[in-house]
Formats: structure tokens, sequence, C-alpha cells
């Protein structure tokens, strides 16, 4: 009979869904919002911070979509809270912006990777570069006179500090050289010198460190038999540069020691002295 659905009956149509989709399945891709140079010195925190906007095929902003930031490539750089992964939300204009990265003491480049939590549509990659730590001022630490005697040792070290923007630069390279003079930055041939770990003469050296807060001490000096003024030239990465200068003084010459077979000064002998008779005047 009509209307019994026996078998010959197509089965019904499902109504429609209603439920609508959510702001992630309206998404069609992500695009950079914005984002600066993403460069910072190693150890630092990156100033320029990532930002991405979902968008809908018609490049409509979606919000309420989560986005996850990885980092990607070989590289110590966190985000701040020391973790590879981040995720964040996007506001009412689609944006979401990342926690802030920190770079870590790796240099070079890596990257953070985009994309939309629970859907595979076009993310963003994001190049990051880390530079070497740098100094760009280089100051000596107190101003006592640097001086020895030629074959002797500098009894005061040289101390410097390094900074970066006025604040103390950690960490940075620096390179100390006995240059020929202030124009002429070849190695000296002569004057002061380090030594070597087999005590021979250096006057060049390289993998100097400065310390957490920026100063370094250099290894005791010494000189050689030329006497004269020498200058100590330190650079780092960054550029900065401090000329030292040192006093090598001239041995003391040691006075000959008096011969004992020389002749007497006839003038320090009494008795070659005829005036030291008394005169006598005859009697009348």
């Amino acid at each position: 009979a009509p209307g019994t659905g026996g078998p010959g009956t197509p089965p019904a149509t499902p109504p429609p869904s209603t439920t609508p989709p959510t702001p992630t399945d309206t998404v069609h891709h992500l695009e950079d919002a914005g984002t600066g140079t993403l460069t910072a010195m190693a150890g630092h925190t990156f100033a320029e911070r990532i930002s991405t906007r979902a968008e809908t095929q018609a490049g409509k902003a979606v919000a309420k979509v989560r986005i996850r930031f990885t980092i990607v490539g070989d590289t110590d750089s966190t985000f701040a809270g020391g973790e590879s992964v981040a995720t964040v939300t996007t506001d009412a204009s689609g944006v979401a912006v990342a926690p802030a990265l920190r770079a870590g003491e790796r240099t070079g480049a890596f990257a953070v990777q985009a994309a939309v939590v629970g859907r595979s549509v076009k993310g963003v990659p994001y190049k990051v570069t880390v530079t070497q730590r740098a100094a760009d001022a280089l100051t000596r630490v107190g101003e006592k006179e640097l001086t020895c005697v030629a074959g002797g040792e500098f009894a005061e070290p040289v101390a410097v500090e390094a900074t970066y923007g006025g604040e103390a630069a950690g960490k940075v390279a620096v390179t100390a050289t006995l240059v020929t003079s202030a124009d002429d930055p070849a190695e000296n041939d002569k004057g002061p010198y380090f030594k070597d770990a087999d005590g021979k003469a250096v006057r060049t050296l390289t993998g100097l460190r400065t310390d957490a807060d920026g100063r370094l001490t250099l290894p005791k000096l010494y000189a050689d038999d030329t006497a004269g003024t020498f200058l100590l030239r330190l650079t780092t990465a960054g550029g900065a540069t401090l000329d030292v200068e040192l006093t090598v003084e001239p041995a003391a010459t040691p006075s000959p020691d008096p011969d004992p077979s020389a002749d007497p000064d006839p003038s320090t002998d009494p008795s070659a002295d005829p005036s030291t008779e008394p005169s006598r005047t005859p009697a009348a």
C-alpha cells in the first residue's frame, strides 16, 4: 500500500545539517600580519614579535582560531617561556601574536612555522636570524700606567669592559694584538708579548670572551729587551676597538767595579802633595 515504505521505496533524504561551521572550519589560509625583520643577538630577546592573521577564502579575518607557532631548525632559541611551540588564539581582527622569541647561543638562521590547530591549510613560515654577541664600546678598567723594564713583566694586568647600547656586553669575543703602530695593524715583531701554553712568545690572542658582566682581564704581559712605547689593540665582534699604551723602560746598566790595580789618583795621595808639609821660616 502507498506510504508503507515497502522494499521498492527509496530511503527518505536526511534533512540538511543545521550545525553552523566553527571559526576553524572557515579558515582558508594564514597570512603574515605585518611582522618585521626577525633578527636578534645571541642571548637577547627579539624586539619584533610574529603576527599571523587567519582568513577565509574571500580574505575575511577569522577570530577565535587557535594558531600554533613552532620553532623549526638547528637552534637553541625558544619562546619567552622556554618552549619551542606556542599556541595563541586569534583576536577580533583575526590576528594571533606569538610570544617573544629569545635567542639562544647558536648563531645562524632557523624558522618559525605558523599553522591552524585542527585544520590543514596553507600556513606561514617566518625566517629568523641569530647574530653573534657584539659590543659597540670598549673601555679600560683602571687608569694606572702600564710600564715595565726591558726583559721584565708587567705587574698590572690589562682589564677592559665591553658594552652594547650602554649595557654590559657579556660573552663577547675579543681579539688582542700587539700592533706595529696606531696606523699599522700588523702584528709587531718586537716589544711586549703574551705567552702561550708552551711558554712561547705570542703577540695575538684569539678566543677571549668577556664574562657575564662584560669584563675581561687579559693574561700577563712580558717585555723583551726592546725599550719604547707600544700599542695593544683590542677588537670585538660589533666593531668596538680600544688601543692600550704599554711602556717598556731600558734595563738599568750596572756601573763597573773599580779596578784595584789601577794607580791611585795623585790628588788623593797626601804624600804626593808637598803643600801638606807646614812651611818653616828660618830663625833670624
